[in-house]
């Protein structure tokens, strides 16, 4: 056998399962992996950052205008060659380690309903991190009764304005500031048009109170259940597999604790260059608004490069182009309208049966007669509680303790959500999208990729959550 494979291919061939299933193509060998790691690290990183920090230092007001534009071109293009030469495949490596132990566990024992979210969780990661740090703010609060009496009755929105009035406010308010500066350049969804953290703290400041109205609440609560629960599928996995399978299966899964952490790495960093590019954005747009040209700074989003130039031109000479104030204000209408839009799992529809394609599937497409979804299950036990249906951002107020998250999609700015979730469903999502990342960590049942779920699904309808068997039943009350 040794010498018809090659002692090259040997130990290749050892650990990798007889299977037919394209995941197994891609990233399949330590070196291909450690190698974009050092990418990531040695180049694409430090790129992003120092493109970024120029521009966080610039003096925007003594800057003129076309520099200001060359500023947003060069910001988000630095993003863009951030992910398109490094993060999107650091996060392939990650992906495709999952889906790996995902299809050995599938095709094994197709009969168990084995997740690799089981075995991949309880770990530190910038998930929990950014929960403890937040936590650790709600118990400055919570030792301080004056502050604890504010937080409590001040409204989310108001929240950071009303501390930043206290002189008893110095040790929390230095504590939120550390923590936007590490998290805050996160956005609530990937739209450099839309507010990021830093500057819109809100969303944040509704699960910090609820944090600090929630006496039984404890981080250390999260990791142990999914400790408990990776503990309880590797006793039980033992003891289905032969002792060659069980070896393969350890193999995959230390293939998997490898490089499946780099999945935060890479996308933790994913929006470094937005905060200083929507600085730069907000005073050029300011420019406009004050000749004329626009209603309001965020206007300038809703412009091709090719129709700000002129305007810039016009400017320069002391005139307004009005004409923009219909048409940023019939785009934004658009924008809006597009939202109902609910977009198909892939282009064209019947590319999902493509077998390359198949296994990256975003979303099932599910009956709209039926009581009972489909999804993929991706964090494993059963709850059954009603629904918190968020849609955005400016609904995180909607979210009950206790209730399960029915949502869209996550993004990282969503995680502070799930301190208070039992269970997670979303429309879209993958095996490796961040919210199967977050269920795990948090230790609740989540299935992913429903495809319609918010359009079924009310806040306070009562939902039963299957995250082994990728099942979400609805409860009619009949």
């Amino acid at each position: 056998m040794a010498a018809a494979l090659g002692s090259d291919n040997l130990p290749h061939a050892i650990t990798m399962p007889e299977s037919d299933n394209p995941t197994y193509i891609a990233f399949n060998k330590t070196a291909t992996n450690d190698r974009q790691h050092r990418d990531f690290w040695d180049r694409a990183w430090p790129e992003l950052q120092a493109a970024a920090r120029k521009w966080e230092a610039a003096d925007l007001a003594a800057t003129d205008d076309r520099a200001l534009l060359a500023g947003i071109a060069e910001l988000a293009n630095a993003e863009g060659r951030y992910w398109t030469s490094n993060g999107g495949h650091t996060f392939g490596v990650a992906k495709s380690v999952d889906d790996q132990l995902q299809a050995f566990l599938r095709e094994s024992l197709p009969d168990h309903h084995f997740t690799s979210g089981q075995f991949l969780s309880g770990f530190k990661s910038r998930i929990m991190q950014a929960n403890e740090d937040m936590f650790a703010i709600a118990t400055l609060i919570k030792a301080a009764p004056p502050l604890y009496e504010v937080v409590i009755a001040t409204p989310a929105r108001r929240l950071m304005a009303v501390l930043r009035q206290r002189d008893d406010a110095g040790e929390v308010l230095a504590a939120i500031d550390a923590y936007l500066a590490t998290y805050g350049h996160q956005g609530y969804s990937l739209d450099f048009c839309e507010p990021t953290q830093q500057e819109d703290p809100s969303a944040m400041f509704v699960t910090l109170k609820n944090m600090v109205q929630r006496a039984d609440y404890d981080p250390a609560q999260h990791e142990s259940e999914a400790t408990r629960k990776r503990e309880d599928a590797l006793a039980e996995i033992r003891e289905l597999l032969d002792p060659f399978e069980y070896w393969q299966f350890r193999y995959r899964m230390w293939f998997a604790y490898q490089y499946y952490p780099m999945r935060e790495e890479s996308c933790f960093v994913l929006g470094t260059a937005w905060p200083a590019l929507r600085r730069i954005a907000t005073e050029l747009g300011q420019r406009l608004v004050d000749v004329g040209t626009l209603s309001e700074p965020s206007d300038l989003y809703f412009l091709t490069t090719d129709e700000i130039e002129p305007a810039l031109v016009a400017r320069a000479i002391g005139k307004a182009m009005p004409e923009y104030l219909a048409l940023t204000a019939e785009r934004r209408q658009l924008r809006e309208a597009r939202k109902r839009l609910h977009p198909p799992g892939t282009i064209p529809e019947e590319a999902r049966e493509n077998p390359g394609l198949k296994f990256k599937e975003t979303q099932f497409k599910n009956d709209d007669s039926s009581d009972t979804l489909r999804g993929i299950p991706v964090s494993p036990g059963t709850i059954a509680a009603p629904a918190s249906r968020i849609m955005n951002a400016q609904e995180f107020d909607r979210m009950l303790t206790g209730s399960i998250l029915v949502c869209p999609m996550t993004s990282p700015a969503w995680t502070q959500l799930f301190a208070h979730a039992v269970g997670l469903v979303t429309d879209i999502g993958g095996i490796l999208g961040h919210g199967s990342i977050v269920a795990r960590e948090y230790g609740i049942p989540a299935v992913v990729g429903t495809g319609n779920v918010t359009q079924r699904v009310e806040s306070g309808q009562v939902l039963e959550v299957d995250g082994d068997a990728g099942t979400v039943a609805i409860q009619t009350g009949d």
